[in-house]
C-alpha cells in the first residue's frame, strides 16, 4: 500500500477532478485503509468481487464498474454500481435501456481510441449518434470513458487525449448531464489531466500488488 503516492496524487488534483481508486484484486483491509483517509470512489472490474465488497464495506462508498460487461450480468451490475464506465457496445446499452429498473442508471460511454482489436468502445460518430437519437428514460449519460492505445509515444498519446477532450466538450453541449471525462491510468494520468481529464483511474501504484 503506497499512501504517500495516494496523497501525492490527491493533493495535485483540482476541485473538479476526481480519483477512482481501482480496487480490483485488492483486499477489503486495503480499501478500508484508503477509505479512512477520506477516499470514497472505488473501481471494480468483476461483478462477484464488487458484490462481496459492496456488502462488506461502508455504505457511503461510490462503486464504479470498469470491466467488460456480459449481457447476462447487466441487471446485477446496474444494481451494484453508482457509475458504470464501460458501456462500449450497443447491445449492452440497449439491454440497460430495456431494464425495468427503479433507479436512475448513470453511465459513461466508452470511446475507442486507436485501432486495437482487443479493445471495445464506440467510434466518435457512434457516440454522436447515441447522444442524438436516444431517449434515455432510465439512464443518465454522465460522459465518456477513454482507454488510450497501448505502447504509443507521448506525442501520439496527447493527440488521442485531446481528441477525446474535443468529443467530450461537444457532447457536453448536447446534453446538460454530461460531466465526466474518465481518462488516465497509473502510467498516463498526468498527461490525461493536462489534456482535460477530470476523472482518473489509479490501481496498483496506490494499492501495491494485487492479492
Amino acid at each position: 500500500m503506497n499512501l504517500h503516492k495516494f496523497h501525492k496524487i490527491s493533493k495535485n488534483l483540482e476541485s473538479h477532478q476526481k480519483l477512482i481508486a481501482v480496487s480490483k484484486g485488492q483486499s477489503e483491509e486495503k480499501i478500508r485503509l484508503l477509505y479512512e483517509t477520506g477516499q470514497r470512489d472505488f473501481g471494480e472490474n468483476f461483478l462477484q468481487e464488487l458484490k462481496g465488497k459492496k456488502n462488506a464495506l461502508p455504505e457511503d462508498i461510490n462503486w464504479h464498474f470498469l470491466g467488460n460487461i456480459q449481457s447476462n450480468k447487466v441487471k446485477e451490475i446496474v444494481e451494484c454500481s453508482d457509475l458504470i464506465h464501460s458501456i462500449g457496445r450497443i447491445k449492452i446499452l440497449n439491454k440497460i435501456l430495456n431494464l425495468q429498473s427503479s433507479k436512475n442508471i448513470e453511465i459513461l460511454l466508452q470511446l475507442k481510441l486507436g485501432k486495437e482489436e482487443t479493445k471495445s468502445g464506440f467510434s466518435e460518430d457512434e457516440i454522436y449518434e447515441i447522444m442524438t437519437n436516444n431517449k434515455f428514460e432510465n439512464i443518465t449519460v454522465k460522459g465518456l470513458m477513454v482507454i488510450a492505445e497501448g505502447s504509443i509515444e507521448s506525442e501520439k498519446l496527447i493527440e488521442q487525449f485531446l481528441h477525446a477532450k474535443n468529443i467530450f466538450m461537444k457532447i457536453k453541449t448536447m446534453n446538460k448531464d454530461v460531466e465526466y471525462l474518465s481518462m488516465g491510468m497509473s502510467n498516463d494520468y498526468e498527461l490525461a489531466l493536462s489534456s482535460g481529464s477530470n476523472m482518473i483511474r489509479i490501481g496498483t501504484s496506490i494499492f501495491g500488488a494485487r492479492s
